[in-house]
C-alpha cells in the first residue's frame, strides 16, 4: 500500500484503503506479542483476501474493460464512495456510477459488476482449517469490512457464513474494521472476553486495535502458513 505522511493520517484512514491492500502498517507489527499460558476459546477471522479474495486484484480484471491500466484503476477505487457502499450508505449501483463519472469511464455499472464478482475467489486451504477449528468446539466469528451486494453474492456462491456463529458486516453495522467499536461489537455478539480470543486477518492495520484490546492476533499470508502457525501456537492441540 502507498506510504503514509503522518501517524495521524494512518489512523484517519478510510477503512476501505486496506481492502485493495494498497498499504501496511508496519508500525502496527510492534505491538503484537505471544501471551503464553491463555486459553484460547474464541477465533475470529476477517474475510477478503483471508477466506475469498475481494476488492483487491479487480483492477485487472477492470482494466480489460476500461481500456485503462490496472495500476491507474486501483486507486480510483477506494476513498470515501467506497466506505459509504461498505458502510451501508449507498447502494452498490450508486458507488460504481459515482467512481465511473468521476473518472469518465466509458463503462456501465452492470459491465463493472461482472468484473469484480469474477475478482471473488475461495483462497484454498482457509475452509478446512475453520472447519477443523469448528470440530474442536471453538466459537467462530466473522468480522468483515464488505458492502452488501457483493456480500449477498459471496455467501450466495461460496456458502461461508454457514461456518460461524456470529457474523459482522460493516454494511449493517454501520462501522467497520479497524475501528475499536467495530471489536468491541463483535465480542459482544460472540459473548466473548478479548484475552480469550485469537483474531486473524489479513491487514496488519487490522490487528493492530484487537491486540490493544487484548487478543491474540495472527496476520494472515496464505492458508499453509496460517496452518503452521496455529500449530505452533498449540491452538490445534488445545482442542484434541
Amino acid at each position: 500500500m502507498e506510504a503514509l505522511k503522518s501517524k495521524n493520517t494512518e489512523e484517519k484512514k478510510s477503512p476501505a484503503i486496506d481492502l485493495l491492500g494498497l498499504t501496511r502498517s508496519k508500525s502496527a507489527e510492534s505491538a503484537f506479542s505471544l501471551r503464553r499460558n491463555i486459553t484460547i476459546t474464541t477465533i475470529i477471522f476477517g474475510l477478503s483476501e483471508v477466506q475469498i479474495t475481494g476488492l483487491k486484484g479487480a483492477e485487472h480484471k477492470l482494466a480489460q474493460v476500461l481500456g485503462v491500466e490496472a495500476s491507474e484503476i486501483a486507486s480510483k477505487l477506494i476513498g470515501n464512495d467506497l466506505t459509504a457502499f461498505f458502510h451501508g450508505s449507498i447502494s452498490e449501483d450508486e458507488y460504481l456510477n459515482r467512481i465511473i463519472r468521476a473518472n469518465n469511464w466509458k463503462a456501465n455499472a452492470p459491465v463493472l459488476k461482472k468484473a469484480i464478482r469474477e475478482n471473488f475467489r475461495e483462497i484454498e486451504g482457509t475452509r478446512a482449517i475453520i472447519e477443523r477449528l469448528k470440530r474442536q468446539g471453538f466459537r467462530l466469528g466473522l468480522l468483515s469490512v464488505h458492502g452488501k451486494e457483493w456480500i449477498e453474492y459471496a455467501s450466495r456462491k461460496f456458502d461461508y457464513h454457514r461456518l460461524f456463529d456470529v457474523v459482522m458486516y460493516s454494511f449493517e453495522a454501520g462501522v467497520s474494521k479497524p475501528d475499536r467499536k467495530a471489536y468491541e461489537m463483535i465480542l459482544h455478539k460472540l459473548g466473548a472476553i478479548p484475552e480469550e480470543c485469537l483474531f486473524i486477518d489479513d491487514s496488519l492495520q487490522n490487528l493492530a486495535p484487537a491486540s490493544q484490546l487484548g487478543m491474540e492476533t495472527i496476520h494472515f499470508q496464505s492458508a499453509s502458513q496460517l496452518d503452521l502457525e496455529l500449530r505452533r501456537r498449540g491452538v490445534y492441540e488445545s482442542r484434541r
